[in-house]
């Protein structure tokens, strides 16, 4: 597949509201009940200078299929930020869209702030998401369980 990454636009906020709804979804990763308004906003303000969040959407042969953003992003102390991704079009996963989106956006974000690592969560049974992030160069660092489930912590150093 011809995986693309492009900049975000209030339309993509509201597919993207819409689409991960889905309990199939929300079951695999935890994503945070916002209302469109609350993400609307979230989205406005990581368009400001200095914002402590950054996104792209994913194309896959040309259509919106989801979401690569860092947010926490830390050009002071930590020298890091924290990766997520998402795939909200299901019939492509597994198809490794995922781990190419990462492979683009990484560099981007590594040149684009002062940062020498960026982390990553998800569940240690969501299988697919630990291969997407260790094929983009993620390495596991921890394991543990939060709110009775297991869950990975995973890095990715600048190169």
């Amino acid at each position: 597949m011809n995986v693309k990454l492009k900049a975000r636009t209030a339309d993509h906020v509201k597919t993207y509201w819409e689409r991960t709804k889905d309990p199939e979804i929300r079951a695999l990763i935890p994503i945070a009940e916002l209302t469109f308004e609350e993400s609307l906003q979230q989205y406005e303000e990581s368009l400001f200078p200095g914002a402590s969040s950054f996104g792209r959407v994913i194309y896959a042969d040309g259509c919106y299929v989801g979401d690569v953003w860092c947010y926490g992003i830390d050009e002071r102390e930590e020298k890091m930020a924290m990766f997520s991704f998402l795939i909200f079009e299901k019939k492509l996963w597994g198809k490794g869209i995922g781990s190419q989106a990462a492979k683009l956006f990484l560099p981007e974000v590594f040149s684009r702030y002062q940062i020498n690592k960026m982390g990553a969560f998800t569940y240690a049974d969501n299988l697919s998401s630990i291969e997407a992030l260790t094929k983009a160069g993620f390495r596991e660092v921890e394991r543990f369980e939060e709110e009775g489930r297991m869950s990975v912590y995973l890095e990715a150093q600048r190169v």
